[in-house]
């Protein structure tokens, strides 16, 4: 009966064991949230960021997908990936300077001279250091830039030809205060409404316009309930592709190498993708949407855009990196 007794215990024990093993031979899962809708391109290339990393990996690492805001705002998902609920997420320079001010360079309004300019300073040494002082002073990993569409403004009912015709209006902003101040050295009223919520406060007057890239006019619907597209131009997009540290250091060398290589790729996939649909988007909003285009003069957007670089710059103590962005575009 002993011997039996044993004989029970060291097989439940092997048994034991040997689900142990298996459950660390389990695939690893890791979660990416964006806020942006299904077919934007940030979403698209979140999912062919999956699709690299599940490829790179023979399948041993799985990034499952959630857009729309279905995770939270971008400050949300910032801290969440910064705590580690979730792994991954596409985020703004402006949200990222909540943590580490630098970033906050690289969303503030006619920075870039032209996507030339932007890839320059993302893909170059510039990029690379901030992204490794980025990790060090929060924990967060920037694996890559996507972007390149250009930001312009869209208004329900003023038409925006000037500087001039800014005056008074109130206008859809994010969670960061130094666009807020960009709105109010325009002459407009900045106002903090979350991506998913701008549509509806479009619609019903909250704000009377919002800047954006094509993409986002399209497929958040905003062109619906707002006519008025003006050729500001005031932003080459740049959203950096984040990641939990600590969880890259739980993957193996290899795994941890596939991550970073399809965060590269992706990113590039996501600036060709913004490029070809600046210009399908820019004829959808004609065609479909009925909307209609203005030109404004932007030298004294550019003036003012200028001085507020110069602030920012000058309250963080970052002059000599944006001296080094701006002498970049040579």
């Amino acid at each position: 009966m002993k011997l039996m007794s044993f004989t029970k215990t060291a097989l439940v024990t092997a048994s034991l064991v040997a689900l142990s093993s298996a459950a660390f031979a389990q695939d690893v899962t890791l979660k990416l949230g964006v806020v942006t809708p299904t077919d934007h391109p940030h979403s698209i290339s979140a999912r062919e960021f999956a699709r690299l990393v599940e490829e790179k990996t023979n399948g041993d690492v799985v990034v499952t997908v959630s857009d729309n805001g279905a995770l939270g705002s971008n400050p949300e998902l910032l801290d969440a990936v910064q705590t580690g609920i979730i792994d991954f997420t596409v985020s703004t320079p402006g949200v990222l300077a909540e943590y580490s001010p630098q970033m906050g360079l690289l969303e503030l309004p006619y920075v870039f001279t032209s996507i030339d300019h932007m890839m320059t300073v993302t893909r170059g040494e510039i990029g690379q250091q901030m992204a490794a002082d980025y990790e060090e002073a929060t924990g967060v990993a920037v694996l890559g830039y996507f972007g390149g569409a250009q930001r312009n403004m869209i208004t329900t009912n003023a038409t925006i030809n000037g500087i001039e015709d800014l005056k008074g209006l109130k206008m859809r902003t994010w969670e960061w205060s130094v666009m807020l101040d960009w709105w109010s050295s325009l002459g407009a009223l900045g106002s903090v409404v979350a991506f998913p919520e701008t549509y509806t406060a479009l619609q019903t007057g909250v704000v009377d316009g919002a800047e954006n890239e094509f993409s986002t006019f399209t497929t958040a619907r905003w062109a619906e309930v707002a006519k008025n597209v003006s050729l500001t131009q005031h932003s080459i997009t740049v959203r950096p592709f984040i990641a939990n540290s600590a969880a890259l250091a739980d993957l193996t060398e290899e795994q941890q190498a596939a991550v970073r290589e399809a965060a590269i790729e992706a990113a590039d996939f996501d600036v060709a993708l913004e490029g070809e649909l600046d210009i399908k988007n820019m004829e959808a909003l004609k065609s479909d949407f009925g909307v209609v285009f203005t030109e404004p003069d932007k030298g004294p957007l550019i003036e003012a855009s200028a001085a507020i670089i110069e602030s920012f710059a000058a309250d963080e103590g970052i002059e000599d990196l944006a001296a080094a962005i701006s002498a970049a575009a040579n």
